[in-house]
C-alpha cells in the first residue's frame, strides 16, 4: 500500500514538473548563450519552437518577381535561346526574439538571435514563350546567439518554367531547394518548395502602372527536429512610377499567410522600394531596400541589394 502511495505521489510530481521542463528551453537558451565556453553545437534543434521564416531558409524580399513582368517594348528580342542574365548582390540582417525557442513566460523576449547574410544570385532566362528562369543563390552567413557565433553557408536552386498568356497575364510553377549549413543545429536546415504562381500587369499607357503576383505553395523544411510541411500563400503588388524614360521608382508590399503550426508566425509582411535605372536598352540596374514587418519572432529584418539584368 505504501508503495502504491509513493508511486502515486511520484506520478503527480512528474505531471507538475514535466510541462515546466518542456517549456524551459527559452530561458535555458538565454542562460547558455551568456555562459563562457558555450559552443554552437550546444543549441540543439529540438529547442526551437518551430520554423521561423528567416533569410537563412531562402525567405527573402529580394525578388525579380516584382520587377518588370514583361519585356519592355523598347528592348529588342533576339532569336537566341538565352534571353536574359541576372546578377544580384545582397546583404541581409535579421534579429529574432526568444520566441525562436520554445515558450517560457518567465523569460522576456530579448533580441537574442541574429543572422547576417552576404550573397549573390546568378540567373538565366531561357526560351521565348514558354520560358524557363533559373536562379542560383549563394550566400555566406554569420549566426549569433548571445555571445556565441558561427559562420555558415547557404546555397540553392530555383527553377521557374512560365508561360505568358497575353501582354498582361502569365503563370508558372516555381520549384526551389535551399540548404543552410552551420555548426548551429538550430540553423542547419533545408527547405524544398513547389508553388503555383500567376502574374498580372496593367497597361503602360499611363505614367504609373502596377504589377502583381499570387503564389500558393507547399513547403518542406527538414532538419533533425522538424520534417513537417506547410502551405504558404503570398500576395504581392508593386507600383511602377516611371519618373523618367530611363528611371523607374518601384515600391512593393507582399502579404504572407500560412496554415498549421509549423511556422512560428502564420502571417507577416514584406515591403520595400526599388530604384530601376535603364541607361540603355539591353541592360538595367536596380538598387533596393526591403524589410519584414508584423512578425511575432522577427523583431528586425532588412535587406539591401544591387541587381543587374541583361536582356539579349
Amino acid at each position: 500500500m505504501k508503495n502504491k502511495t509513493l508511486l502515486h505521489k511520484l506520478f503527480l510530481c512528474l505531471l507538475v514538473i514535466s510541462p515546466v521542463a518542456m517549456k524551459a528551453d527559452r530561458k535555458q537558451a538565454f542562460d547558455r548563450a551568456h555562459t563562457p565556453g558555450t559552443m554552437p553545437q550546444d543549441f540543439d534543434a529540438s529547442e526551437r519552437k518551430g520554423v521561423t521564416s528567416g533569410y537563412y531558409l531562402g525567405f527573402t524580399s529580394l525578388a525579380d518577381e516584382l520587377r518588370q513582368l514583361r519585356r519592355p517594348s523598347d528592348i529588342p528580342v533576339t532569336e537566341g535561346f538565352i534571353k536574359s542574365f541576372y546578377l544580384d548582390f545582397h546583404y541581409a540582417n535579421q534579429e529574432f526574439n526568444l520566441g525562436f525557442f520554445n515558450d517560457n513566460s518567465a523569460q522576456p523576449d530579448d533580441d537574442l538571435v541574429e543572422n547576417d547574410i552576404f550573397g549573390i544570385t546568378i540567373g538565366l532566362s531561357l526560351g521565348d514563350n514558354p520560358n524557363l528562369d533559373i536562379k542560383l543563390p549563394i550566400s555566406a552567413s554569420r549566426f549569433e546567439v548571445g555571445h556565441v557565433d558561427d559562420t555558415g553557408f547557404l546555397a540553392g536552386i530555383e527553377l521557374f518554367p512560365n508561360y505568358r498568356i497575353n501582354e498582361y497575364i502569365a503563370w508558372g510553377v516555381n520549384l526551389a531547394h535551399h540548404n543552410s549549413s552551420s555548426d548551429f543545429p538550430i540553423f542547419d536546415e533545408s527547405m524544398t518548395s513547389v508553388s503555383f504562381e500567376t502574374m498580372a500587369e496593367s497597361s503602360t499607357a499611363y505614367g504609373m502602372n502596377w504589377s502583381g503576383r499570387l503564389s500558393l505553395g507547399r513547403y518542406f523544411p527538414s532538419n533533425d527536429a522538424n520534417d513537417e510541411s506547410f502551405w504558404l500563400f503570398k500576395a504581392s503588388v508593386a507600383l511602377h512610377y516611371h519618373l523618367h524614360e530611363n528611371f523607374t521608382f518601384l515600391p512593393f508590399v507582399r502579404f504572407n499567410y500560412s496554415n498549421g503550426d509549423v511556422l512560428t508566425d502564420k502571417h507577416w509582411w514584406d515591403y520595400g522600394t526599388e530604384f530601376i535605372l535603364m541607361p540603355n536598352a539591353p541592360w538595367n540596374f536596380s538598387l533596393g531596400i526591403a524589410g519584414v514587418g508584423g512578425h511575432d519572432v522577427i523583431e528586425e529584418g532588412m535587406e539591401f541589394y544591387f541587381s543587374t539584368k541583361g536582356n539579349f
